[in-house]
């Protein structure tokens, strides 16, 4: 074969292979509204506790209210629990309900003021506390503030107490009444009948803004809270721009 036959060959072989990249090219392309309802998951925290998680529309939570007494990066939360030094302490601080970890750290998780979450360093890494908009997509999903409570509630267990005003589903949620502990008093109060969650949204130098739900309720509540009360988290996952390949022929 000589130099010519050799050259017509090779530049025919290049052809074929340009023709079949064009026509298996793929290209990313980012996912709008991604929904994720139904996906189960976990997430471990610095401490080692596992959690579960659940899809709900574009979002990914914790199926559980947070329990660690380590910020992230491996530094101790105070753990507060005497009522009057509760009442007045502006730096970061948790507690169990009734200061009782036997009975209530597995099921409802830790009670939390405000100033742990200023710190940035509560929830595990690529988990955060979620914002008042966050919070307001996940109410908006499942039809708004009136109903999302009833959604969100643990339907299918007597934590509760009755009647607990419920809307049946199957979103995994599963939203404790945890109760919580005040800022003046540093009395607990209100388990078995409310739960209350802090989001990640200070309105000023002693307030900040929460989510609640109660037994006797469909909605989920908004308030606008002393910082030093003691509620509990549920960590939301950062969002990403994820992304859909495919191909073009």
């Amino acid at each position: 074969m000589n130099s010519f036959s050799i050259l017509v060959t090779f530049k025919s072989l290049l052809l074929g292979f340009l023709i079949i990249a064009f026509n298996s090219c793929e290209v990313t392309e980012p996912v709008l509204n991604p929904d994720y309802t139904g996906q189960i998951g976990q997430v471990a925290d610095v401490e080692g506790n596992v959690y579960k998680t659940i899809g709900i529309g574009s979002q990914i939570w914790m199926a559980e209210n947070l329990k660690t007494t380590l910020f992230n990066d491996n530094s101790p939360i105070p753990i507060i629990l005497k009522d009057s030094i509760w009442a007045h302490i502006r730096s970061p601080a948790y507690c169990w309900y009734n200061n009782d970890s036997t009975t209530n750290k597995k099921l409802y998780g830790a009670l939390y003021n405000f100033y742990t979450i200023e710190t940035g360093l509560l929830c595990p890494t690529g988990w955060h506390v979620p914002d008042v908009s966050e919070w307001n997509t996940l109410a908006a999903f499942l039809g708004g503030n009136e109903i999302a409570g009833g959604k969100l509630k643990d339907y299918y267990t007597p934590y509760w107490k009755g009647p607990n005003l419920c809307i049946a589903n199957n979103f995994g949620f599963r939203a404790l009444p945890g109760g919580g502990r005040r800022n003046i008093t540093g009395r607990f109060f209100g388990i078995r009948e409310r739960g209350y969650w802090w989001t990640s949204r200070s309105d000023n130098y002693s307030q900040a803004f929460s989510r609640s739900m109660s037994h006797e309720s469909t909605e989920l509540d908004r308030f606008l809270t002393n910082k030093k009360y003691g509620f509990s988290i549920r960590c939301i996952k950062d969002q990403k721009n994820d992304t859909l390949t495919r191909r073009i022929k």
